[in-house]
């Protein structure tokens, strides 16, 4: 996936120090609070500028921008969209993730507890290999394997940012797209700013700069909004004012 929008913010990622992945190693944070923003791509480059003092860029064989593939998993009902849609707490989301650039593919298991903490486990896994894919669904999940469908696919660019303090990391997504056996979707223009922290602490500086931005944490999953919108038939009354901001922020193709 390779666009301009790409191109210029491999330029603005020039101005921050780099960090290589095994030091980022401290700040793995699989058990972890998040907050999501939504923004338009034309507000980044200036944030990006007052967060540059104090964070590094995750740089891996030069490359600052990574390219991901998702497959998320669900039941023929939905229920997985069906618990996040209804603001369910203990629930699960199941999807295979794909690292372009490294080749690598990890099975994961994202469960959200009644505490508001989202806990993760993940293995690495081929796109064929079912054993691997029931044993982890048995050992994670309640769910039987077997009824478990592809539900949408998912494909974005990503940047990751890293405190100088190693407390948080933030991850910076753009050029979202998803799929289903029918259509395709693009959203050009939208930015998804997540930040993850041990514990949430708004007085982060990156949380300060998107204050001061007007921009304020928003319930965004790139998988409900993969469903919502490829889907309209789809229960989705809670999520209307996170579309209504992603129609905002974004331009939105949709192609059989």
């Amino acid at each position: 996936m390779s666009t301009p929008y790409f191109h210029h913010v491999n330029g603005l990622l020039r101005q921050f120090v780099p960090i290589s992945l095994d030091e980022m190693d401290g700040v793995k944070l699989m058990d972890r609070t998040d907050m999501k923003f939504a923004l338009s791509f034309d507000k980044l480059g200036s944030i990006l500028l007052l967060l540059a003092d104090h964070y590094r860029v995750l740089t891996i064989n030069s490359h600052r921008v990574f390219t991901y593939k998702t497959d998320y998993f669900d039941t023929p009902e939905l229920n997985m969209f069906i618990d996040h849609h209804n603001g369910k707490l203990n629930r699960y989301k199941i999807r295979q993730r794909k690292y372009i650039e490294s080749d690598l593919n990890f099975l994961e298991m994202k469960f959200k507890n009644n505490k508001g903490r989202v806990l993760k486990e993940r293995i690495e896994r081929q796109d064929n290999d079912n054993k691997a894919f029931t044993r982890f669904i048995l050992k994670h999940t309640p769910y039987d394997p077997c009824e478990l469908n592809l539900t949408v696919i998912n494909h974005f660019n990503r940047f990751t940012l890293v405190d100088k303090m190693m407390r948080e990391r933030v991850t910076i997504d753009f050029n979202l797209a998803f799929s289903n056996n029918l259509q395709n979707l693009w959203l050009n223009g939208l930015v998804i700013i997540e930040v993850k922290q041990n514990k949430e602490d708004k007085s982060s500086v990156v949380y300060e700069i998107l204050k001061r931005n007007s921009l304020r944490p928003a319930s965004i999953s790139k998988y409900c909004l993969g469903v919502t919108l490829l889907n309209g038939q789809s229960k989705s009354n809670n999520f209307k004012r996170t579309i209504l901001l992603i129609n905002k922020l974004s331009h939105v193709e949709l192609s059989a």
